[in-house]
């Protein structure tokens, strides 16, 4: 057995290749970190320890690249010494020559496969992490030092800022609270065109979805002021609260599955609702069947009882007396024998009954759509009750306006009311598919006013089967990468074999453009499994096939000579 020569060419390889990875990996990881840290997104000191981070994902790309190229030019000196002429007059066999490198390939698919599957998706994470996050850090930073910070068009300058804990299920991935908050929007002339001082103000980070937005590769950062005056275009003007337009972040964390290891892959095909997007659109397909399940029961009650009972806040029962809804299945009909719908409000803890007759009135459920940032309670469902000219009505049912001569209010909001039926907790525990076959029945069941349903339904439907084709995609991709390491190796090896008589950088072109054709194709047929399908798996595995037919090919030339 030629030990010795297997040996020797192993070491040669080894060193060859730990110096060429190391080299191509670090100029790599330098190039992904120059545009952050130019951007300002990343201190220099930052900068240094993303670099770091960077390394492991970036081999990926560097090692089959490198392993090609320290194959090529091992196998091509020791073609150029006449070892391998010597070898062959000893009696070895191509296959025994070409033994070292596909060892080599082995080990390197293997750890190349293990770095995929396990160490680059945890390294990925937490690259995206320090970006996305910093900068939301340098706008507390700014703030903190006592410097105004820069958000969209405004400059906003705060007394205080702290971090605080999201509420539990609303998405939201990072929450500070300010205090003292001026903010300035400045026009084209660079004068001061808005001026904002509000006494509180949120500012969050959360996926695009929790925002209303349909893309699951950006996260959001937004303000909502709260207690407000600014002064605009001279008018001064008070506001109780006001939400700037979210403004893009690239990437919500761990919304992504490239992020995952193999293992986590298959448990998410299983469960899609482990990703926050896809639950996010899960919770408000539950939100939207529960919606109509309450709907249906306050229909009865009021066509059995002509009244319905709701829960506030406070723990305050309010009763609602109305002849029904209208056609649009949200706005409410007057009472039986009244021009307006009654409401009253009373409460265990006090005296007496506010009665309330209003001219007109709808009912809405509250959910993240009509306002994201709200801190609504997510575990139950709650309704608000849009009033307008809103007549405050005595215990004897006069208006109090004919006596003391008030006026109508022109509009009143009653927001948290919790319905006497509520399927919301038992919807929210199930799974994507089973909210999914939930909002089917329901569709059948109600028939007319279930279009929200639907088209909810259809974007969890939608979300669900790209999710699926994006982790096949990755799964395959990853495969792919394995084993074109491998294959690369054994292509490096066999065309300095047979290109003996060039020189070494014509031979490594020779290997290195074909290696480089299959990573393009490998990436391209991922983004076309993405979108599409299987379809896309003939191109994603054909790059491989393509360069194991040239490598096969190339052999047969060397092995006939």
């Amino acid at each position: 057995m030629p030990w010795t020569l297997w040996r020797h060419t192993f070491i040669q390889l080894a060193k060859l290749i730990a110096l060429s990875t190391a080299v191509l990996v670090v100029v790599i990881a330098f190039a992904a970190t120059v545009k952050p840290l130019a951007d300002g997104k990343l201190t220099p000191a930052e900068a240094l320890r993303f670099m770091f981070l960077a390394i492991p994902p970036m081999l990926a790309y560097a090692l089959p690249f490198s392993a090609c190229f320290a194959t090529t030019l091992t196998y091509h000196r020791m073609t150029t010494d006449n070892e391998i002429t010597a070898a062959k007059a000893g009696g070895l066999s191509h296959q025994s020559i070409l033994m070292p490198a596909l060892v080599m390939g082995l080990v390197l698919a293997v750890g190349l496969g293990a770095l995929n599957e396990q160490v680059i998706p945890r390294f990925l994470r937490s690259m995206e992490s320090m970006i996305t996050r910093n900068l939301i850090q340098m706008m507390v930073r700014t703030m903190e030092r006592g410097e105004a910070a820069e958000f969209a068009d405004l400059e906003i300058y705060a007394d205080r800022i702290r971090r605080v804990r999201p509420a539990p299920g609303s998405g939201v991935i990072d929450q500070y609270v300010m205090k003292g908050v001026t903010a300035i929007a400045f026009g084209d002339n660079g004068r001061v065109e808005t001026d904002v001082s509000a006494q509180q103000a949120h500012l969050w980070l959360a996926p695009a979805s929790v925002a209303g937005i349909d893309d699951s590769d950006q996260a959001v950062a937004l303000i909502r002021f709260e207690d407000l005056v600014y002064a605009d275009q001279g008018d001064l003007l008070q506001q109780d609260e006001f939400t700037t337009t979210p403004v893009r972040v690239p990437s919500p964390f761990e919304d992504d599955p490239k992020f995952l290891t193999f293992g986590q892959l298959r448990a998410l095909k299983r469960h899609p609702e482990h990703m926050n997007w896809i639950d996010a659109q899960r919770l408000e397909l539950a939100r939207r069947v529960a919606a109509r399940d309450a709907l249906a029961s306050i229909v009865r009650a009021l066509r059995d009882d002509g009244d319905v009972r709701f829960e506030d806040p406070m723990g305050q029962v309010v009763v609602v007396r109305s002849s029904g809804f209208a056609s649009d299945g949200w706005q409410l009909l007057p009472a039986e024998g009244s021009d307006r719908i009654e409401i009253e409000i009373s409460s265990p803890d006090r005296a007496g009954t506010d009665r309330l007759a209003a001219a007109s009135a709808r009912l809405q459920t509250e959910s993240p759509e009509i306002d994201p940032t709200r801190p609504i309670d997510r575990s139950s469902l709650s309704f608000s009750l849009s009033l307008t000219n809103v007549l405050l009505r005595s215990a004897a049912g006069l208006d109090l306006e004919s006596d003391t001569g008030q006026t109508e209010i022109p509009q009143r909001v009653l927001r948290g009311l919790r319905p006497a039926q509520d399927t919301l907790s038992r919807l929210q525990s199930m799974t994507a598919a089973q909210v999914l076959s939930e909002s089917e029945a329901a569709i059948q069941r109600y028939g007319t006013g279930t279009e929200a349903i639907a088209r909810a339904a259809d974007r969890l439907r939608k979300s669900m089967a790209s999710l699926k084709r994006e982790i096949l995609s990755k799964q395959h991709e990853r495969f792919a990468m394995t084993t074109s390491c491998l294959v690369m190796v054994l292509t490096g090896a066999v065309t300095a074999l047979r290109l003996r008589d060039r020189l070494p950088l014509i031979v490594y072109l020779w290997s290195f453009f074909p290696a480089l054709i299959t990573i393009i194709m490998i990436n391209t047929g991922q983004q076309v499994t993405h979108g599409t399908g299987l379809i896309g798996l003939p191109l994603l595995w054909g790059g491989v096939a393509g360069l194991i037919i040239y490598t096969f090919a190339a052999f047969r030339i060397v092995a006939r000579h």
